[in-house]
């Protein structure tokens, strides 16, 4: 597998370059929790972020966001031949998994694991593992989180949406779910799922 491999003057110009793309292709960015806030995550020891997943865009988007609550290092999960024609993105978190490998699943899933023994990181996970339209009838859950969090871990999810209004360009609107999750049992797993579709 590729591992991650943060490395600061590259996520430098990347986020430079980032932001100047989002400037480019978005009206703005549009928060819609009544404070404009994200549940307290600063005592979290384990951290796992939840995005919805309907764009190529995604991860620029939770990058984007989430740095301006938290200087926590991000790690993100990728398949492997993606991350193979983009590989400066371990350079600013991303590590690989192979579909269809076993033994790929199983060290990619353990590494995630090890990256939330550290308070320092936060996991992006992508639950739906492939991009869905973002309406709530074709989203589906895989249980792949269930194999990284334990009892300690807490789950925060979040939701993004593209939409046209009066302007040439986009807003995005983005959703942080009010509370953290844990997951230690099927019934918890019900209950993120449910959470999930409601702050879509």
């Amino acid at each position: 597998m590729i591992k991650a491999k943060h490395n600061i003057p590259v996520q430098f110009l990347y986020r430079k370059y980032l932001d100047r793309q989002l400037r480019s292709n978005y009206n703005k960015f549009n928060l819609l929790n009544n404070t404009n806030e994200i549940p307290d995550i600063e005592n979290c020891k384990k951290l796992i972020v939840t995005p919805n997943h309907f764009s190529w865009w995604d991860g620029f988007f939770i990058d984007y966001v989430f740095r301006k609550f938290s200087d926590r290092k991000p790690y993100v999960m990728m398949f492997e031949e993606q991350l193979k024609k983009y590989r400066f993105l371990k350079y600013i978190g991303a590590f690989s998994i192979k579909k269809g490998s076993v033994s790929s699943v199983s060290e990619s899933l353990k590494y995630a694991k090890s990256v939330l023994d550290s308070p320092s990181n936060y996991l992006i996970f992508y639950p739906q593992g492939e991009i869905q339209n973002y309406e709530k009838k074709y989203v589906t859950l895989k249980r792949g989180l269930t194999s990284v969090a334990d009892k300690d871990t807490k789950i925060l999810i979040v939701t993004f949406k593209i939409v046209y209004g009066n302007e040439k360009k986009p807003d995005v609107f983005c959703r942080f779910c009010d509370k953290l999750i844990t997951l230690s049992s099927k019934d918890d797993f019900n209950n993120y799922e449910n959470l999930f579709l409601e702050n879509i």
